[in-house]
């Protein structure tokens, strides 16, 4: 089979979850026989590019667009980008076309494919054809309903991109997405938000991510290094949010006294950057906290390995989170936002601890509960992580969901 991936940015610009489970996928599949490439198109670069390359074997065919003059209606629909992968898609000839993200690139590519008659599968990363901050998360830290705000509430979290922020966009999205014949989701908690929208529940599949095996490795980092000598003798907790707010920055920052009053002890390692306000919180704290700033991919696996305890707090509706998949992997339970599809991938006190989204209290009693436990109960829980990672978020499970997913479009193409 052939398949050609579209995403809007991979290597070797920005790679987050997204672009990373889309490598990991497309390489899996090329191991099992089928011929896969890359279509990375933007419509919001400094220059126009337009190359061939190869990441690790898996070829990328790169085309980029100079900034247009802003245009709500552009990032809904880029005839630049339409023209561009329709003329891709006629010399490539694949058989299905897996669309990951298309923010900055519009929903043309959808168009684009339907025009020729290519079978469409889009994996859904987040919330954007329901909102344009793609959250659904409102400045005052609140969670949009779509039932109450069906054109979108306008309310939007703005401290990032706004994207496609138009009149009747929902509606715009419904339309342009009507090529799609199915859209795979992380999490049941992403096919409530849509169907909820007004999306047909028929057209969604739900398949977790998968992930390969860590790579096990010696951290290179400093910073983690440093943490490593220490964690032995201190318990440790890990948090890869930086300073975002979103992430839950603010909410680790305000629960850290009360967690210092019972574990005097405890070290904090903040991974990552972000809004310069959500760091200074953590530099009030004293030597209880280490900023490590960015950590390069597999030195985070290695402070993950090395933490008692990983922080995933997030306050915006995440659709999954690879970071507890990863923490999993090397046996670190999670304590976890009760929200979005995080919920769907902790089970309480064996892989972690679920609290309530953007309550410091609760996770405070969270982490204090979880050291007070003794220490074969916490062996127990990371022997767990370990055992659920290698079940139910392994590659090989999901390429073959990928898989059945692509016969069921095929055959229906066909028929």
């Amino acid at each position: 089979m052939r398949v050609v991936f579209f995403t809007q940015t991979f290597k070797p610009d920005y790679m987050g979850g997204a672009e990373i489970l889309l490598y990991h996928s497309a390489r899996g599949l090329q191991a099992r026989g089928h011929e896969c490439m890359v279509l990375n198109v933007g419509g919001h670069r400094p220059t126009h590019e337009s190359t061939w390359h190869a990441v690790d074997g898996l070829p990328v065919r790169r085309i980029t667009f100079a900034n247009p003059i802003p245009n709500g209606y552009l990032d809904l629909f880029d005839p630049r980008v339409f023209r561009a992968v329709r003329r891709e898609l006629k010399q490539l000839k694949p058989d299905l076309l897996h669309v990951h993200n298309v923010a900055y690139a519009s929903l043309a590519p959808l168009v684009a494919a339907r025009t020729l008659r290519i079978p469409i599968v889009q994996t859904l990363h987040d919330l954007w054809l329901l909102c344009p901050n793609n959250m659904r998360y409102q400045a005052d830290g609140s969670f949009c309903d779509p039932r109450r705000y069906p054109d979108g509430c306008g309310h939007c979290f703005r401290r990032y991109m706004i994207w496609a922020d138009v009149p009747h966009r929902r509606r715009w999205m419904m339309l342009l997405t009507r090529p799609v014949a199915r859209f795979i989701s992380p999490s049941q908690a992403v096919i409530d938000r849509h169907v909820e929208a007004g999306f047909d529940p028929a057209r969604f599949r739900c398949i977790p991510h998968g992930l390969p095996e860590p790579e096990t490795a010696p951290p290179q980092h400093p910073g983690v290094k440093s943490v490593g000598v220490t964690a032995s003798t201190r318990p440790t907790v890990a948090f890869a949010g930086g300073g975002v707010e979103i992430k839950g920055a603010k909410v680790v920052a305000a629960a850290l006294p009360q967690i210092l009053a019972a574990l005097p002890d405890l070290q904090l390692v903040v991974a990552g950057v972000g809004d310069p306000d959500g760091l200074s919180v953590f530099n009030k704290l004293g030597d209880s906290v280490r900023l490590l700033g960015n950590i390069p991919f597999l030195d985070m696996r290695a402070l993950f390995g090395i933490a008692d305890l990983t922080l995933v707090p997030s306050t915006c509706h995440e659709t999954s989170s690879i970071v507890t998949v990863e923490n999993f992997q090397v046996g670190t339970p999670v304590v976890g936002s009760n929200l979005g599809g995080i919920p769907e991938l902790i089970d309480e006190a064996c892989t972690g601890y679920l609290v309530a989204s953007g309550s410091a209290d609760e996770l405070a009693v969270q982490v204090i509960r979880h050291f007070q436990r003794p220490a074969w109960e916490r062996r127990r829980m990371r022997q767990a992580c370990v055992r659920k990672a290698h079940v139910e978020f392994t590659l090989q499970r999901h390429l073959s969901e990928t898989e059945a997913v692509y016969a069921e479009v095929l055959a229906e193409a066909a028929a």
